[in-house]
């Protein structure tokens, strides 16, 4: 392998640095700021730092001594070639060794010689596919032999990213079904497992929980396989009528940064830069680490493309650097693949609790990222969030047959319809409305279930400050002609318009099921826009049935379930002096609560809600993220999306844990139970107005 040294990666990266200048006058005698100068120079140091990583990781990979004829894990029994093209058959032996390849389709065997290194290959034409299994026999010198059956040709996909990639069949809602099936024989796969490495590998480093070699689907491997993966694989099977492989190569919380190769990050300060600012106590310094391990072992296989799903991890370090990261990492791919022109198919991530626009802004970058780059299709998720809590969405059956759609009418040329999502393409300020005009609309815009059109938010500008803007949720309607209408109340000179830029779930489709996706019109990385819309409170009364005191640490009688208002400055916990602060839906101003203390290491007592309505009852949960995952999971309480509550301490600031929100739709005499929350702290109850009955008394 080759590689430049570590004094010529900081070299050239330093030049890159070098052509900025790091001082410039301001006037005759004063200079910039030490700060900014300050600035820059760890910038330079991070770079150096990240060349030498990478470098090191580089030069540093232990020549393989091989004496013996050994095949990569992909180079194996059961796997599917790629039709219509050239394919490599390789491995290692000991160098200087003879080779004889001998494939039953082609009258004459190929033959090679090892290198100093011991790797050798043959390149052979695959014809068109077929189901006919076929042989290939490897012959090294006079007695060294293998013997590669059940061999198809058809379709191979590489299919990577982290968690929502990697995320099981038998953990899913809806493909889980399928292992209780006949197995689709005609689909093979193998998957890496969840496995890095510090320097390039030969080939997939060996798991004892991973079976890193080519299966014929069996209800077994299929239930530990990739959900969107093998639904991605199953509708190209069906719809083509061609063997499929699936080669999946995703491990979950990992940065893009990880599956890039050392000389990408080397040699690019951007991304160098970017790969400094990873703080995970897992891949803090690992640049590389998950392209060693995962694509390098695999680099002659041959493709028909890529799906990728990936971006969660990436959206606390730099989710507007993921631009450009992910569009060097598709043409170094394609690169590696040999295929200049080969197809990428990018999944948005869906809705979570990011923070602030954070995780927008990598969605958007995603979808620049489609746009200007060819044969890079974008599956947008904005309909995906199963559980605002829960950065798993568990029905897979969506993103995977839109990942096919994609394929199958981008790549295969297949008339599919529509495969792309309704996207922004313009704006127009009409008086104190905007007018939003959209592409990728074949027929028309419906409103999926009916009713208020959900996500959108217009802005005005900062009199002081033109960066800045003001946004308002807003509502909107459909006009006859597909454009959508957008206004909101004290918004009289509207200057943008923004639709779900935050973690939001969209509800805007075209008519033939693709969810439009997110977008702004501005450019303001320093405006956050405004909570999402919160379904104003039901006039109904519920009765709450609960206990009002308990034993203190000091064995005293507390208060424990006390019936309160919710306004700004009112007291959040019994037992506690935290109040509540302006960070609430307004819409739940004046709603009455039932608020129970916050314990430590206490499972918190529960009660029992009688609706005497129909109507929508709420809660308030102060709980990790596990927790409230759970509570959505286990009942019918639901999690509303970055809709937070804070406590303001005594001394003002506010407290660093998120009280979450959630709904429970009721009917007249509906009886539901309070969740529980064990070693986490508190649940309120909400409605508008409470009949607080003491189950103590």
């Amino acid at each position: 392998m080759q590689s430049c040294t570590f004094s010529q990666k900081v070299v050239t990266c330093t030049k890159l640095w070098a052509q900025k200048p790091i001082l410039r006058r301001e006037s005759t005698n004063n200079f910039i700021s030490t700060n900014r100068v300050m600035k820059r120079f760890i910038k330079l140091l991070t770079v150096a730092i990240i060349a030498f990583a990478t470098a090191f990781s580089a030069m540093a990979q232990e020549v393989e001594k091989f004496e013996s004829l050994t095949l990569p894990s992909v180079m194996g029994s059961n796997m599917v070639l790629q039709q219509n093209a050239t394919n490599y058959i390789w491995g290692y032996a000991k160098p200087k060794s003879k080779i004889t390849v001998t494939v039953d389709w082609q009258a004459k065997p190929l033959a090679t010689k090892a290198d100093a290194d011991g790797l050798w290959r043959v390149a052979v034409d695959v014809p068109a596919a077929s189901f006919d299994p076929h042989t290939i026999e490897i012959k090294c010198g006079k007695s060294e032999s293998a013997k590669l059956e059940n061999i198809l040709f058809g379709e191979v996909w590489l299919c990577s990213g982290q968690s929502n990639m990697e995320f099981r069949v038998d953990r899913t809602l809806d493909f889980k079904a399928d292992l209780k099936k006949p197995m689709n024989t005609n689909i093979r796969f193998l998957c890496t497992g969840r496995i890095s490495a510090e320097t390039p590998q030969y080939d997939i480093p060996k798991q004892a929980k991973y079976n890193t070699t080519w299966q014929v689907c069996n209800p077994e491997e299929l239930a530990k396989f990739s959900a969107v993966a093998y639904g991605f694989g199953k509708e190209l099977q069906e719809t083509l009528g061609v063997p499929v492989g699936l080669i999946d190569a995703s491990f979950g919380g990992t940065f893009i940064e990880g599956w890039l190769k050392p000389e990408i990050i080397a040699e690019d300060a951007k991304i160098a830069i970017d790969a400094g600012k990873i703080r995970h106590k897992v891949w803090k310094g690992k640049p590389s680490h998950l392209y060693n391990a995962n694509i390098y072992p695999i680099r002659f296989t041959t493709i028909a493309g890529t799906i990728w799903y990936q971006g969660c991890a990436n959206v606390a370090n730099s989710p507007r650097g993921y631009e450009h990261s992910l569009e060097v990492l598709i043409n170094s791919w394609r690169e590696e693949f040999r295929s200049p022109e080969m197809p990428f198919y990018v999944v948005q991530i869906a809705p979570y609790i990011y923070k602030d626009i954070r995780g927008a802004q990598l969605r958007e970058s995603q979808a620049k990222v489609a746009d200007k780059v060819e044969h890079c299709e974008l599956v947008v998720t904005i309909d995906q969030q199963e559980n605002p809590c829960d950065i798993h969405p568990r029905r897979k059956v969506d993103v995977a047959h839109r990942l096919a759609q994609c394929a199958l009418g981008e790549h295969y040329k297949k008339d599919v319809g529509t495969f792309r999502s309704p996207a922004y393409e313009s704006m127009a300020v009409e008086g104190d409305k905007i007018r939003v005009r959209f592409k990728n609309v074949p027929t028309s815009l419906v409103v999926k279930g009916g009713g208020r059109i959900n996500g959108f938010q217009l802005a005005s500008a900062d009199a002081t400050n033109p960066k800045l803007l003001h946004f308002a949720l807003a509502e909107a309607y459909i006009d006859s002609d597909n454009s959508i209408v957008v206004h909101a109340e004290g918004i009289t000179n509207p200057v943008a318009v923004r639709y779900c830029f935050n973690e939001d779930e969209g509800n805007v489709f075209s008519a033939e099921g693709l969810p439009l996706a997110q977008f702004r019109s501005d450019d303001s990385n320093i405006s956050y826009g405004v909570r999402p819309y919160v379904e104003a409170p039901s006039e109904i009364a519920i009765t709450f049935e609960g206990p009002s005191t308990y034993k203190n640490k000091k064995g005293v009688d507390a208060p424990y379930y006390v019936k309160t208002t919710l306004r700004e400055g009112e007291h959040m916990w019994p037992n506690l002096r935290q109040k509540f602060s302006e960070e609430y839906p307004k819409e739940f101003e004046g709603f009455e609560v039932v608020a129970g203390p916050s314990i430590a290491k206490t499972l918190t007592a529960g009660g029992k809600i009688t609706a005497h309505g129909d109507g929508r009852v709420y809660c308030i949960v102060r709980a990790n993220i596990g927790d409230f995952q759970k509570i959505a999971y286990k009942t019918k309480w639901r999690a509303l999306p970055q809709t937070y509550i804070k406590a303001v301490k005594p001394d003002g600031s506010k407290l660093g844990s998120y009280q979450y929100i959630a709904y429970h739709d009721v009917k007249a005499g509906d009886v539901i139970e309070l969740p529980r929350i064990k070693d986490h702290y508190s649940v309120f109850v909400l409605a508008k107005s409470i009949n607080f009955v003491p189950t103590d008394k």
